[in-house]
C-alpha cells in the first residue's frame, strides 16, 4: 500500500492512504477514473506501473470485471471549479488572482490531468478481446498515461515553487473531453518554467505516435482501410464543431502523424484574432481530407474561410464605415463563412499566413487592397479578390480641393461629368488600379457607378452595389413628434467633410436660423473631437454644443425632432442620414449629403437645401410642422426598408460573391487591365508594401 504527501486547498501539507490495491490493470484504471483527487491518481498510476513493470501484473481479472466498467466522465473534486469554455474569464480577470507564469501552469497541469484520464479511459474502455488488443498495446498507453502523471506531478511541484498549487485557479470544463496539447505555445510565456514545459513538449511526441499506431490497428480489426478518413469520420462524430487550431505542424510530423490527417478538422470559428505580430502572408502545404467521407466534405465545405483586410480595424463605434464592414462581416457568418481580420493597426498571426483553401478576401478600401492584394494573389490566387470602396475617395477629394482650395461652389462639383479631376490625379490612378486589379468592387451609391462606367472606363460586370443592412424598422417604438426636441449632428472629426460641415453650420447657417425664429438647440456629435479646434465652437448662449463621442447612435438620433447633414463635399451615401432615417429621425441635407441616397419611387426623409438661408428655413419648416414632419419620418422609415434592407442587401451580395466564385477563372481571364496591373512592370504597391515592411521591421533587404 502506496503512502504519500499532498498540498491541500489551503497549501498545507497533510498524509493520505490510497484505497486497497487492485488485482489487473483494467481495475486500477477504472478506480483511477473514479478518484476525484488529482495527486491520488497520480500516485495509483505509479503504482500501477510498478507493478505492472515488476509483477506481471494482469490486464483484467475475470472474478472482479464489473470493476473494469469506466464512469461516464473522469471524476473531479471541489477544486478547480470548472467553467465552460464561453464563461471561462479572460487572462485580464485571472491577473486579478495570481502572476501570468502561474496562470499558464495551472492550464498546463489542468491539461496534464485531462490527459492522465483520457488515456486511463482508452487503456480502460475498449474490450481487450473484441478488438484483439496486444500486451504490447498496454504497454504503450501506460507509459503514456505514466509519463501524463509525473508531468502533472512536475507542474505542480512548479506550482508550489510559485507558492500556489492546481486548484487555486478555476478551469475549463471542456478538458475533460479535449486533451489539448498546448504545452509548446507556453513554452516562451511561462519563463522560468519553460524546462519543465520542453520536457513535456518532447514526449507528447511519443504519446501522439503511440495513439496513431494503436488507432491503426483498431482501424484494421474494424476492417477500415482508409485510416484517415476513419479517424475524421470519428472525430465529426463525437465533435462536430471540429478541433481547435491553429495546429503545430512540425510536432505532429516528428509524431508520423502528416497535417492530412486533421488540418480538414479545423473548426469552424467565428473571429480569429491571434496576438502573435506577423511578418507577411505565408503559403502552407494543405493536404485535402479523402473524396470517400461525406461528413468530412460537407464540414470542409461549412467552414469556408473569408481574409478581411483593412487598414484599420472595422469598429462600429468609428464611423459609418466601420458599422457597415461589421455588417459585411456579420452577413458573411451567417451564411457560413468564418472571418479572419488582417490589420496593420493591429497586428496578429493571420497577418503571416494566408492558407490556399481561403476562397475569398475582401479589402476594405483601396489602401488595403494595395497593402495586401499582391499577397492574396502570390499566397491566394483561387480566393476571389473583392474591393470594397465605401466611397470613392477621389471624388471626395476632387470635390475638397474644389471647394476648400479653389472657393467653388460646392453645387458645381455635383456634375460628375465635369469635376475636376486633375488636382487628385494620383490618388485617382492608385483607386483605380485597385478596382482593375480586383475581381469584383462593390459600391454604395448610383451616381459613382454610373461616373466609373462611363468616365473611367470601368466594367459594369465588375461592379456590385452594396447599400446598408438595416433591420426592419419596429414602428411602434419610434418616438412621436411631440417627445422629441433639438437638432442633431453626427461624425468623425477625423471626417474632412464633417469638420467642413459642422463649422459651416456655426458660421453661416446657425445665425440664419435664429434670425427666422428658430429656437431649438444644435448639438454635435462625433469621436474625436476634444481638440481645441472643435470645442470652441461651443457657444451655449446660441444654444451649439459640441456634445463628444456618443457611444450609441441610434439610442442618441432617437431623441432628436431633427437631424442635419450640411456636407459641401464628400462622396458615397451617409451613415449619419440612414440612420436618422432608421430611428424615425428625419433629416435636412444639401445634394451632397443626399447624392446616391434619392429614390425616384420614395420621397426625400427630410428636406435638400443647398443655399445655406433654405437650409435654415428647412430646419425650421420641419421642425416645428409636425404634418410636415411625419410624412418625412414615414418617407425616411420607406427607404431603408426598400434600400437598405438588411436580408435583400444581403441575399444579393451573396449571391454575386458565391457566383463569381465559380466564374472567377473567366472573369480574369477578360480583364485585361487587370492582368497588365499585375505584370511586373506595374506591380510598384507590391514594391513599396514589402519596403515599407521590411523598414519597419529593421529588415536590411526586400523580399524579391
Amino acid at each position: 500500500m502506496l503512502r504519500r504527501t499532498r498540498l491541500d486547498i489551503s497549501g498545507r501539507w497533510r498524509s493520505f492512504s490510497s484505497c486497497a490495491s487492485s488485482d489487473s490493470l483494467l481495475a486500477y484504471g477504472a478506480r483511477i477514473l473514479r478518484c476525484p483527487d488529482p495527486h491520488e491518481k497520480v500516485s495509483l498510476t505509479s503504482e500501477c506501473q510498478t507493478r505492472w513493470l515488476s509483477e506481471n501484473l494482469p490486464i483484467y481479472s475475470e472474478s472482479q470485471w464489473g470493476a473494469h466498467i469506466p464512469p461516464p466522465l473522469p471524476a473531479r473534486g471541489p477544486k478547480p471549479e470548472l467553467l465552460p469554455p464561453k464563461k471561462m474569464p479572460g487572462m485580464k480577470q485571472l491577473q486579478n488572482q495570481a502572476s501570468i507564469p502561474v496562470i499558464m501552469l495551472h492550464a498546463l497541469a489542468h491539461i496534464e490531468l485531462g490527459a492522465i484520464d483520457n488515456y486511463w479511459d482508452t487503456i480502460v474502455r475498449f474490450d481487450p478481446i473484441k478488438h484483439q488488443l496486444p500486451r504490447e498495446f498496454y504497454d504503450d498507453f501506460l507509459k503514456v498515461a505514466g509519463d501524463e502523471a509525473r508531468h502533472f506531478a512536475m507542474v505542480d511541484d512548479r506550482l508550489r515553487e510559485l507558492g500556489s498549487h492546481y486548484g487555486a485557479l478555476p478551469a475549463t470544463r471542456a478538458l475533460l473531453e479535449h486533451a489539448a496539447n498546448t504545452a509548446a505555445d507556453l513554452a516562451a510565456r511561462i519563463a522560468k518554467s519553460a524546462k519543465v514545459v520542453e520536457q513535456i513538449v518532447f514526449e507528447e511526441r511519443d504519446h501522439v505516435r503511440c495513439g496513431i499506431k494503436w488507432f491503426q490497428h483498431l482501424a484494421n480489426v474494424q476492417r477500415r482501410e482508409d485510416h484517415v478518413t476513419y479517424f475524421q469520420e470519428l472525430v465529426l462524430q463525437f465533435f462536430p464543431d471540429g478541433l481547435p487550431g491553429p495546429f503545430d505542424v512540425e510536432a505532429r510530423l516528428a509524431a508520423n502523424m502528416g497535417t492530412e490527417w486533421y488540418q480538414a478538422l479545423e473548426s469552424k470559428v467565428a473571429h480569429s484574432y491571434p496576438s502573435q505580430p506577423g511578418v507577411h502572408l505565408k503559403k502552407d502545404k494543405v493536404y485535402h481530407h479523402s473524396q470517400h467521407s461525406a461528413s468530412v466534405a460537407a464540414f470542409a465545405a461549412s467552414k469556408k474561410k473569408v481574409i478581411l483586410a483593412g487598414s484599420v480595424w472595422p469598429e462600429r463605434t468609428s464611423s459609418a464605415a466601420g458599422v457597415r464592414s461589421a455588417d459585411i462581416i456579420s452577413v458573411l457568418q451567417e451564411r457560413g463563412f468564418q472571418v479572419l481580420c488582417v490589420s496593420p493597426s493591429r497586428l496578429n498571426g493571420h497577418t503571416t499566413r494566408l492558407e490556399e483553401e481561403q476562397g475569398l478576401v475582401v479589402f476594405d478600401r483601396f489602401i488595403a487592397e494595395e497593402m495586401y492584394g499582391w499577397q492574396a494573389k502570390k499566397y491566394a490566387p483561387e480566393a476571389l479578390r473583392v474591393l470594397d470602396l465605401q466611397d470613392v475617395h477621389f471624388i471626395r477629394r476632387a470635390r475638397e480641393f474644389a471647394v476648400k482650395k479653389q472657393g467653388v461652389n460646392f453645387e458645381d462639383t455635383l456634375d460628375g461629368a465635369q469635376l475636376n479631376i486633375d488636382p487628385v490625379e494620383k490618388l485617382a490612378i492608385r483607386e483605380l488600379a485597385s478596382i482593375h486589379r480586383s475581381d469584383l468592387t462593390l459600391y454604395v451609391s448610383e451616381f459613382e457607378r454610373d461616373l466609373l462606367v462611363s468616365r473611367f472606363q470601368i466594367p459594369d460586370v465588375r461592379l456590385h452595389r452594396c447599400d446598408f443592412f438595416y433591420p426592419e424598422i419596429e414602428t411602434s417604438k419610434l418616438r412621436p413628434f411631440q417627445d422629441r426636441k433639438d437638432i442633431a449632428f453626427i461624425g468623425s472629426f477625423k471626417h474632412a467633410p464633417n469638420v467642413d460641415a459642422v463649422e459651416w453650420t456655426k458660421k453661416t447657417i446657425l445665425p440664419l436660423f435664429r434670425r427666422i425664429g428658430g429656437d431649438a438647440e444644435i448639438h454635435i456629435y462625433g469621436s474625436y473631437g476634444e481638440t481645441k479646434r472643435f470645442t470652441k465652437l461651443e457657444d451655449p448662449a446660441q444654444g451649439f454644443f459640441m456634445k463628444g463621442f456618443a457611444p450609441d447612435t441610434h439610442e442618441m438620433l432617437s431623441q432628436y425632432r431633427l437631424s442635419i447633414a450640411p456636407l459641401r463635399f464628400g462622396a458615397g451615401i451617409k451613415g449619419k442620414i440612414a440612420d436618422s432615417w432608421f430611428v424615425g429621425t428625419p433629416c435636412v441635407s444639401t445634394s451632397i449629403g443626399a447624392e446616391g441616397m434619392m429614390s425616384d419611387s420614395v420621397p426625400w426623409g427630410g428636406a435638400i437645401a443647398n443655399d445655406p438661408q433654405d437650409f435654415a428655413t428647412e430646419m425650421q419648416r420641419l421642425y416645428s410642422d409636425k404634418p410636415k414632419w411625419s410624412a418625412a419620418q414615414d418617407a425616411g422609415g420607406n427607404t431603408c426598408l426598400t434600400s437598405y434592407n438588411r436580408s435583400s442587401n444581403a441575399d444579393s451580395l451573396m449571391e454575386r460573391v458565391e457566383r463569381l466564385m465559380q466564374e472567377k477563372h473567366a472573369l480574369r481571364q477578360e480583364n485585361w487591365m487587370g492582368r497588365i496591373l499585375w505584370s511586373e512592370k506595374f506591380r510598384a504597391t507590391e514594391y513599396m508594401s514589402k519596403y515599407i515592411r521590411g523598414k519597419s521591421e529593421g529588415v536590411g533587404k526586400i523580399e524579391k
